[in-house]
């Protein structure tokens, strides 16, 4: 609550220079009741100078200071006020709420007793003595207090609207209103009665009631700030958007500096999804107040929302200089990270923030989430169970645990926990999707079907409601392209990215394009990405594997060296080494490959393939043994190719052994079964060779390749 302080009129003998000095006097009392508290202080400074100094102008210059926030120096004004005049209970009194403003609430109460000693009646010390005995935890008393001013004065509507305010603060709701009640009831013009009433109200969630609260504030007040404000954000939580934002419109118009209307029209912004607006809103708050580890989390929240991962960070940051142990931000930021795809970067965060509360249920989510995705996945399940422990009603919760689940192989567990997401979120897009692959990995094809049909008419009701949502078009886009609806998705890509400032729906859109044979197309989002996000190296990597595809082979190696320079790793090398491949730089391509630490299978092959076209066999077949050795997935096109290359030298009883490993590890794949094929024919099996081919037909009926249709002699590549 606000603190009232209380100015006085004083006159003086007039003198020559008391005289001026009454005029300043005179002067800063009207800026003063104009809230002009800047002007106010100028004038009784003057007022000072010309020698008009007495208890009742520092007790006014005092009031001016607590006006702009000068609690300190307030504090001082109204000791020399008393030192003027000790029996000035209005100073004292003052004194009691600039104590209470620094939240020095033991020295706030021994001034209230100082103006209530000189009188002990005194109604407006005695109610803020009530208030500030409650927050030193003094209930009991507090309610003394107020409980007596009542009595004495049933019709008093301060001390019932100030016990209405204790009753808030003890979130003693119901006794508040009927407090209230009786304050309106005493007086129907008091606009803080209705708006506290009207709070009180908002408490109970009885919105619709609290609204007419509100409307009787201002009826009484039209320019009550504050009730404009409330009834905004009551508007809100209704759902009533437009009506929210039009009231915390009419609140700043009244007061440009009103802290809170700014923030809650940013939240409001934030509510639905209009980002951009909810980014100015904060900063416009944050103007107003950088103290407020709220504010700057919420900020950082908004450029996290619009995929601005990177530039969220700082505002976290901010808002944990003003409370380092505010374990939100900490999350957040580890939660910036895992959409970077810094994971391992991202637990000491969840970690700070679980330090600081160990039940935070977000953070053991998201903790276990980026331990799932570094592959950790009984961790990770064991946290992401802790959070759904504590809070059950969290559909990502149960999306991530599914996930977890997914990886682990326990599909039909992982299936049961995204039915509990769409339990509690039937317009969960991405579970409706997991669910359906699942179920195709389980062969169930139908139901599969129906998952991916809801999750296409969540995303169209989504996008009714909601046509400029980015993430809706983009997560749309990824549908429509798993099932291979290639127009469609380019169209929700390309819808997303003219929606967004991220990077994501303009590398995926690039990708897209170039998959279908669109180079030229797909350079236009992947330059937009590059230019547009220059520290991101998707933009770069994409842009390179585009201008690759167009024979740009110079602007390409720029593109891909400048991703592996900002950390794009293998991938980007990868790439490189391809495109320089392409245009036959193959020693070049080597030296791309060499500098990849920890090849995985896919960089072993292709450093395997370098190797082959420059008639280097054994430095390949060492490349395929790597390949082998580091292999978790792919182990059986490892063996496939070292077969192939021992075949092409001759080697065939190595290369038919090679070819029976890679069996060995997929015996459904018609291609492996092929190259055992021909191993086994070049070694004169011919009979063997065929019933091999016959397995291969039976595998892949569309493909009828005759091993009897190649010329004698040769041997099939």
């Amino acid at each position: 609550m606000g603190f009232p302080f209380a100015l006085v009129l004083a006159a003086v003998p007039a003198e020559p220079d008391l005289v001026r000095g009454e005029a300043e006097f005179i002067r800063g009392n009207a800026h003063c009741d104009a809230r002009e508290f800047v002007e106010a202080l100028a004038c009784y400074e003057r007022a000072e100078a010309f020698g008009y100094e007495d208890h009742v102008m520092w007790n006014n210059r005092g009031v001016a200071l607590d006006g702009l926030g000068r609690h300190e120096d307030a504090v001082q004004a109204y000791t020399r006020a008393l030192q003027h005049n000790p029996a000035f209970e209005i100073a004292a009194y003052n004194l009691g709420n600039g104590f209470a403003q620094l939240g020095q609430f033991d020295e706030a109460l021994v001034a209230y007793d100082r103006a209530l000693g000189i009188r002990p009646d005194y109604p407006d010390a005695l109610c803020d003595k009530a208030f500030v005995l409650a927050r030193l935890g003094r209930m009991k008393a507090a309610k003394q207090v107020y409980e007596s001013l009542v009595r004495v004065d049933t019709a008093n509507t301060v001390s019932w609207t100030k016990k209405g305010q204790l009753l808030d603060e003890l979130n003693e709701s119901e006794a508040a209103v009927d407090a209230y009640k009786a304050a309106t009831s005493a007086n129907p013009a008091d606009g803080d009665a209705w708006t506290g009433l009207g709070d009180a109200l908002y408490a109970l969630e009885r919105y619709e009631e609290a609204i007419e609260a509100y409307d009787k504030a201002i009826e009484a007040g039209p320019n009550n700030e504050e009730a404009w404000n409330n009834k905004g954000f009551t508007f809100f939580m209704l759902g009533i958007h437009d009506e929210a934002l039009a009231c915390y419109e009419k609140a700043l118009a009244l007061n440009p500096t009103y802290k809170q209307a700014w923030y809650n029209k940013g939240y409001t912004f934030h509510g639905i999804n209009r980002l951009e607006e909810a980014v100015a809103a904060y900063e416009k708050a944050i103007e107003l107040d950088s103290g407020d580890e709220v504010l700057w989390n919420n900020l950082g929240n908004a450029l996290y929302n619009l995929g601005r991962y990177e530039e969220s960070i700082p505002f976290f940051e901010h808002g944990l200089e003003v409370n380092p142990e505010y374990e939100i931000a900490w999350n957040n930021i580890g939660n910036a990270l895992n959409k970077m795809g810094r994971h391992a970067d991202s637990l000491k965060y969840h970690d700070k923030a679980l330090e600081i509360k160990p039940d935070f249920d977000y953070a053991l989510y998201a903790k276990g989430h980026a331990l799932d995705n570094l592959g950790r996945h009984e961790e990770g399940l064991e946290l992401i169970g802790q959070s759904l422990e504590l809070n059950p009603n969290y559909d990502h919760a149960w999306m991530a645990k599914a996930e977890s689940l997914h990886h682990l192989g326990r599909l039909e567990e992982a299936r049961d926990a995204l039915n509990n997401a769409l339990i509690l979120n039937g317009e969960y897009e991405e579970a409706w999707i997991f669910r359906g692959r699942i179920l195709e990995e389980m062969g169930n094809a139908r139901e599969a079907e129906r998952c991916y049909d809801e999750a296409l008419e969540c995303f169209r009701l989504g996008l009714e409601a909601e046509p400029d949502n980015a993430d809706l078009h983009y997560h749309r886009g990824m549908l429509l392209e798993d099932l291979e609806r290639t127009d469609e998705a380019i169209d929700a890509f390309a819808a997303a990215a003219s929606r967004t400032h991220a990077a994501d729906a303009l590398v995926r859109l690039s990708a897209l394009l170039l998959r279908v044979g669109r180079p030229a197309d797909a350079l236009v989002p992947a330059e937009e990405a590059r230019t547009r996000h220059p520290e991101d190296r998707r933009g770069w990597l994409a842009a390179g594997r585009a201008a690759f595809a167009l024979d740009h082979a110079e602007e390409g190696e720029a593109h891909l060296r400048k991703a592996i320079d900002l950390g794009a790793g293998a991938e980007a090398s990868l790439e490189l080494a391809r495109g320089l491949q392409s245009v036959g730089r193959i020693e070049e391509a080597l030296k791309v490959l060499e500098a990849v630490e920890s090849p995985d299978v896919i960089a072993c092959l292709l450093q395997a393939d370098l190797h082959a076209a420059l008639g280097r066999t054994e430095e390949a077949l060492t490349d395929c043994d790597a390949a082998i050795r580091v292999a978790t997935d792919g182990r059986d096109l490892a063996y496939r190719r070292k077969g192939d290359l021992l075949l092409r030298v001759g080697r065939v009883k190595q290369a038919a052994a090679a070819f029976d490993a890679a069996l060995g590890l997929n015996p459904t794949d018609p291609e492996a079964w092929r190259d055992a094929a021909r191993a086994w024919k070049a070694m004169g099996q011919e009979a063997r060779a065929r019933k091999m081919d016959d397995q291969a037909r039976s595998l892949d009926p569309d493909r009828a390749e005759l091993l009897g249709s190649e010329p004698e002699g040769s041997v099939a590549d």
